[in-house]
């Protein structure tokens, strides 16, 4: 078990370990849901379109988006 202390906006650090087990990065978005049994934080993939939104302005060609995807291959 972990333990983590809630600072006065409502935040709380996620100890490393955790972090680190859950693949979890600075700038990194979380899902914060109830449950019957409390609060569940679940990371959020982004998929590799949505990492790149807004990176090229005007129009993007199917070939250099296969190049970007092939990049990160």
């Amino acid at each position: 078990m972990s333990l983590a202390r809630v600072l006065a906006k409502g935040q709380i650090v996620i100890p490393k370990e955790l972090r680190d087990k859950a693949h979890i990065s600075q700038g990194d978005k979380v899902e914060v849901k109830m449950t019957k049994e409390g609060i569940l934080i679940l990371p959020i993939k982004e998929s590799h379109a949505d990492k790149y939104k807004g990176v090229v302005r005007g129009k993007l060609s199917l070939a250099a988006l296969e190049d970007l995807y092939a990049e990160k291959s």
